[in-house]
């Protein structure tokens, strides 16, 4: 099985602990994630489980995926076409819309769980270890042969639209070597 690139969505977090205390990952995960979203976090043996409320889901995911996707497929040909699976997805509710991603009926919206892959999402903090469950909107990798287009379109969208910079238009995502 290769490893792909991907932007989701984390429904739910497992923290490794590693002798950390409880508030102590709390204080360094707030600094980056919006808690108020989680539900309250579940301590077993180790580790620390963080489950995404589920009213949060159902009324944000959607809205959420379009706005990403319209950044990643600007100015392309397939903006419209791309879209068309959120009208399924729209006023779902929270197991309706997790049996939709399970299934993989699309390749804009797939749940990947922790246990399938190895969703390390360490970035989120230096000194923690974190797996997470992802709905994913953007993927690429080994299922496209190593083209990461959509994606390098995307990072560079979220580049030029963050920036008042004049020389932003001039921002470029690639793999050298």
């Amino acid at each position: 099985m290769g490893r792909y690139l991907c932007c989701g969505i984390a429904k739910n977090m497992i923290i490794r602990k590693g002798g950390h205390q409880t508030e102590k990952i709390l204080e360094e995960l707030g600094k980056t994630i919006d808690l108020s979203i989680y539900e309250e976090p579940i301590d077993h043996m180790g580790y620390m489980f963080l489950g995404m409320k589920k009213e949060i889901m159902e009324k944000n995911i959607v809205k959420f995926i379009e706005e990403q996707l319209d950044i990643a497929m600007r100015n392309t040909k397939y903006e419209e076409s791309e879209k068309t699976f959120l009208k399924e997805l729209k006023d779902k509710k929270y197991d309706e819309l997790m049996e939709i991603a399970e299934t993989k009926k699309y390749e804009r919206f797939q749940l990947i769980e922790g246990s399938e892959y190895r969703n390390d999402i360490s970035y989120i903090s230096d000194d923690l270890t974190i797996y997470a469950g992802i709905v994913i909107y953007l993927i690429e990798g080994k299922v496209f042969f190593e083209c990461y287009y959509e994606l390098f379109r995307y990072l560079r969208n979220l580049i030029v639209n963050n920036s008042s910079n004049p020389i932003r238009t001039a921002a470029v995502v690639s793999i050298i070597g």
